[in-house]
């Protein structure tokens, strides 16, 4: 059995070496997984396309309709000039034409970029939680081998303990089996923070088989301030997306509206009273959705502010329980050194506070991500 054992381990160890170990073994950050994802989408690359190809539409119409004339055509015959007025109905489309179209192309342009600015927002916070995954794994593999080892020095007492007739073989067994847990924990570790870094690497757009030495947090240099509830409801009803397309596209119906009514065929002609009609009604149903909008924004704040102030909460008692920890560790020592307590006593509260640390760094991590999620939500969006 102890070969098996032995067995088991080189394996397991071998396969973390060379995943340490690979021809692209560097280390990794947050920041510069974001620096290479941002770089690498192409969601943003065709977005950045759109948003060009748009523009140049929107510029086009400014330049086919800034010396549109509105009303009429001055023509020259034989020397002499003649104005040929347009009617009423030309008069409209043309004018609809040189004033509302610039500007409705002028809000697609807007709305795509807008639109790439918060898929980006977006990409980069999904990639948050998934590092945190990766940076979890990461963490646990340090502390699966050593609970194995651990495990191993536990059998190896057991054992002695055994031939001294200390301990029936019962005893012995059942430190055998935690052995071969511990080490199937090893391998599940390996296993599973190799699937976190081909997910990573997928979503970065780089080589499957990138491989990462150390995986950093880096969260403690981050700046981020969790402010008063009201600093981000009011930064949100004049920033997100969602409120800032509605308010433009009553803009663009105002603006068709005022052009109807400037026309001399308003009021004459049933055609026009129809179109005008319809968009009374467009305008009306958006002011609705707009109220709805910053109602739904409203709460969506509310509940992410609550949501931060829990995790402070879970962040102060995590490290409250580490403070309480290290001092019954101090205590610990103190028996130890009179040798009232045997080592492995010591090494178990050891791996359980360097446990807690991990713990305390992930809420930190996500407290961090929250800020970040509420601070977006507040601005232009996505949703948190």
């Amino acid at each position: 059995m102890k070969k098996v054992i032995s067995m088991i381990l080189i394996v397991s160890l071998v396969g973390l070496f060379m995943q340490v170990s690979g021809e692209n073994s560097n280390s990794i950050t947050y920041d510069k997984a974001k620096t290479t994802m941002i770089a690498n989408n192409r969601t943003l690359k065709k977005l950045g396309f759109e948003e060009r190809k748009m523009f140049l539409n929107y510029n086009s119409a400014i330049q086919n309709t800034k010396n549109l004339k509105t009303d009429g055509m001055t023509y020259n015959f034989g020397g002499r000039e003649f104005f040929f007025e347009f009617d009423d109905y030309l008069k409209l489309d043309l004018t609809v034409m040189k004033e509302h179209m610039p500007e409705e192309l002028k809000y697609y342009w807007a709305m795509i970029g807008k639109n790439k600015a918060v898929t980006e927002k977006a990409l980069a916070l999904g990639l948050r939680d998934l590092y945190l995954g990766l940076m979890k794994s990461d963490k646990d593999i340090e502390i699966v081998k050593r609970k194995f080892e651990l495990a191993q020095n536990k059998h190896s007492i057991n054992q002695l303990k055994y031939e001294q007739g200390l301990i029936i073989m019962q005893e012995l067994d059942e430190s055998e089996f935690e052995l071969l847990k511990a080490e199937k924990a090893v391998d599940e570790a390996n296993r599973n923070r190799e699937n976190m870094v081909r997910s990573l690497n997928s979503m970065l757009g780089v080589e499957i088989s990138t491989v990462y030495e150390t995986v950093k947090f880096d969260e403690l240099s981050r700046e981020l301030t969790f402010k008063p509830l009201e600093y981000y409801l009011e930064k949100a009803l004049n920033e997100r997306l969602e409120i800032k397309n509605i308010e433009e596209e009553l803009r663009l119906k105002e603006l068709k509206k005022s052009i109807f009514t400037g026309s001399r065929l308003f009021g004459k002609s049933y055609s026009l009273e129809e179109q005008y009609e319809d968009l009374e009604l467009e305008i009306e149903v958006l002011k609705v959705k707009l109220e709805k909008a910053k109602y739904d924004i409203e709460n969506e704040i509310k509940k992410a502010y609550i949501a931060i102030n829990e995790d402070l909460h879970s962040l102060e008692s995590t490290t409250e329980t580490i403070k309480m920890q290290r001092r019954t560790l101090d205590k610990l020592k103190t028996q130890y050194e009179r040798g009232f307590i045997p080592k492995i006593l010591l090494d178990e509260m050891e791996i359980g506070i360097d446990e807690l640390e991990n713990a305390k760094e992930l809420v930190i991590y996500s407290y961090n991500t929250k800020i970040m999620k509420l601070e977006e939500a507040a601005g232009l969006g996505p949703a948190y």
